[in-house]
């Protein structure tokens, strides 16, 4: 990051200066499909993810055999109001799930032969709440931006990106408000009196800061937190080193947006995994243009439809595999 001027400078730089697909390899991957199905399509519309995937690695044999899934977790200052004075527990407790186990997205990734990491950004010290304050100051937004570009140090060769922070529903809804427009209610709604305070919190904070609303990082900033800049930063370094990345859930789809509003070539290698059962996620993907691999009624974001949708592209390019012992 440079030491004077706007920080953010040096992300949309970045985001100018992106690799292009090879699309000659796309295309043998999808003549590879047709002549194994002799024009049935055994692979449906799994041939199109291949072919996508195969174009961002630059093979006409598309990889999955160093996946990664990497769940960024951070504590949201507004989930004081929406979980009350143990929020931050909650948020370590969620953590602990995840790196010692016991959750379901842990499982998955082993079937699959993913390795599986949590990026941790201050779960102990939350941003501010939104309601009051910007989540984050530009430095520090651009330093979670930074810190998430690290992803790619992993050597993968697809990365799954999940989000494991308390408040990020939060901060997800307000992201989509802040770059789409629209009410808040539409964004942020669900049932129960948390959704209320969850839509009451995005409509606050947005009233109070719009002069912040103009800028998609300044969006960023304002409402995302040192997790959903991380997957913003960990999107940006994956296109540079061409990896392919499927985005998990509502939150995840949020930050991809930002980037994409920043510059809509700039998700371009990005999947989404899946349409969750967050009622705003499918409009949130429309306006990415991006058709989901799955719609199972999932209702988390932490990598574990990421984790789903991978396995059954890692299968599906096992089909393809089978032309080279013909």
């Amino acid at each position: 990051m440079t030491e004077t001027g706007n920080p953010f400078d040096d992300i949309r730089a970045l985001t100018e200066t992106m690799p292009q697909a090879d699309m000659a390899m796309s295309e043998a991957v999808l003549k590879s499909a047709q002549v194994l199905g002799r024009d049935l399509r055994p692979l449906g519309h799994l041939d199109k993810h291949l072919a996508w995937m195969a174009g961002w690695q630059g093979t006409n044999k598309p990889r999955l055999q160093r996946p990664l899934i990497a769940v960024f977790a951070a504590t949201h200052g507004v989930a004081k109001s929406l979980f009350g004075d143990d929020f931050i527990q909650i948020s370590k407790d969620r953590v602990q799930s995840l790196t010692e186990g016991a959750a379901a997205v842990r499982g998955i990734a082993a079937q699959a032969g993913a390795a599986f990491k949590v990026y941790e950004l201050g779960v102990e010290y939350p941003s501010a709440d939104f309601t009051q304050s910007p989540s984050l100051s530009e430095r520090d937004c651009a330093a979670a931006i930074a810190f998430g570009m690290e992803v790619v140090a992993e050597g993968a060769d697809v990365i799954v990106l999940g989000s494991a922070g308390v408040g990020a529903a939060a901060a997800a809804a307000g992201l989509a408000h802040g770059l789409f427009g629209g009410a808040a209610d539409y964004w942020a709604r669900g049932q129960g009196e948390q959704a209320k305070k969850r839509i009451d919190a995005v409509e606050q904070c947005a009233q109070g800061h719009k002069d912040m609303l103009k800028d998609p990082l300044d969006v960023l900033r304002l409402f995302g937190g040192r997790d959903l800049a991380g997957i913003v930063g960990a999107i940006i370094a994956a296109r540079h080193q061409r990896i392919p990345v499927i985005l998990d859930g509502y939150a995840v789809c949020a930050a991809a947006a930002v980037l994409h509003e920043v510059a809509p070539d700039a998700v371009a290698h990005c999947l989404a995994a899946h349409v969750s059962a967050e009622p705003a996620h499918q409009a949130l993907l429309e306006r990415l243009e991006m058709q989901p691999i799955l719609d199972l009624g999932l209702n988390i974001g932490d990598g574990t439809g990421g984790a789903l949708a991978m396995h059954l592209l890692k299968a599906a390019s096992g089909g393809l595999s089978t032309l080279e012992n013909d």
